[in-house]
């Protein structure tokens, strides 16, 4: 069914074009899709002014796949807004051809995390990733990279699953659970738990068609579509020589829903480990690294509520007024999400404090932020 609509949406599209289109099967030798060559394209690669960093791969495979605008202006705008300018991250692409190659391995060992997206593109017959791809891709990881892979028709495309159960540990799909919807509602799990907003079909060709995931033992849930309650996006968290992720839907938000999305991709970047990202304007940690404590001032103990916008080692602890440690509530790793320490009034030896202004000094990273409160006997 998904293929005979798929089919009857390019026939629509290509059947305005001229009777000898380049793209349609009847006028291609191997019935494949052939090359669209578009004028006036930018160099297929942008290397970032300084190593390490994120290299962002788009690669729709023809230019009827993917958003209008290429670049896709919506990732440039993502990457941006995190790392600041355009010398700090990597593009390659747009790929235009479906047989063509992506970056050389050389390329993407120059950078510690690959964004590659193939965005809409499918074809019963021809990969969504050429063999030479995979290949680079599977020697990169193995060399201890990070790839953060989204294509919502990659699985239709013939990718092996065997080789996305090696490097992705897919287990199983259920391909098309939804069939050609226009949005998805989206809500981030375990390391990017509590962000959520609704994405937005803004490709040309195809609505979404998405994939539910089955992860192995080894890897989790990450991305789930909270109308159906199935996970559309895994990650291999790296108990391995590295760490990869895998989604079937990409994030396309509208205006009103732009802060979350780059909220989800800051998270993902935090369970990639942050690689070679620069210090983003203070908006984020204050909106996200804050407390909520209760009550305050207190007589036997009060809950201290709190929000880390990536994951990483927590240092939760308790100063009086002087600066001097009295004890530390929380002292290990957590995800991206919401806790909660209840602190009883009592110092590192069980006793007591005395009455007065206390101050609770939480850490993330490179993030920290400090809230006063009083006891009171």
């Amino acid at each position: 069914m998904k293929c005979f609509l798929k089919i009857f949406l390019i026939i629509m599209v290509l059947t305005s074009w001229s009777v000898a289109n380049p793209c349609s099967k009847k006028d291609n030798d191997n019935s494949r899709i052939s090359t669209i060559i578009v004028n006036n394209q930018p160099a297929p690669y942008r290397p970032s002014l300084r190593q390490g960093g994120v290299l962002f791969v788009e690669d729709p495979g023809n230019s009827l796949f993917g958003s209008v605008t290429k670049p896709d202006s919506l990732w440039e705008s993502v990457l941006i807004e995190i790392y600041g300018d355009t010398n700090n991250y990597g593009w390659y692409g747009p790929i235009l051809t479906f047989d063509e190659d992506g970056p050389s391995l050389g390329t993407m060992q120059d950078y510690d995390l690959v964004i590659w997206n193939t965005y809409d593109y499918w074809w019963d017959t021809v990969p969504a990733l050429t063999d030479n791809d995979q290949n680079n891709i599977g020697t990169y990881l193995e060399n201890g990279g990070m790839v953060w892979l989204i294509g919502q028709d990659l699985l239709d495309s013939d990718v092996p699953m065997s080789w996305m159960s090696d490097y992705f540990h897919l287990d199983s799909a259920d391909q098309d659970y939804c069939d050609s919807i226009e949005t998805i509602p989206l809500h981030g799990l375990a390391e990017i738990d509590s962000i959520s907003f609704i994405t937005i079909c803004d490709y040309q060709l195809n609505n979404f068609w998405p994939d539910e995931l089955i992860p192995d033992a080894q890897a989790h849930g990450v991305l789930e579509d909270t109308d159906s309650s199935k996970v559309i996006g895994i990650l291999y968290p790296g108990t391995g020589n590295w760490i990869s992720a895998f989604w079937t839907v990409d994030g396309r938000p509208d205006a009103a829903h732009w802060g979350n999305w780059i909220d989800m991709v800051y998270g993902m970047l935090g369970a990639f480990g942050y690689p070679g990202i620069v210090e983003r304007s203070s908006q984020l940690p204050a909106r996200k690294l804050q407390f909520h404590i209760t009550p305050d001032p207190f007589v036997r103990s009060t809950t201290i509520k709190y929000t880390i916008p990536v994951a990483g080692n927590i240092n939760l602890q308790v100063f009086d007024k002087i600066g001097q440690h009295i004890i530390t509530l929380n002292d290990d790793y957590k995800h991206v999400g919401s806790y909660t320490n209840i602190w009883n009034g009592k110092d590192a030896k069980g006793m007591n404090v005395p009455n007065g202004i206390y101050f609770v000094r939480l850490t993330c990273g490179k993030f920290s932020t400090t809230a006063k409160l009083v006891v009171i006997r």
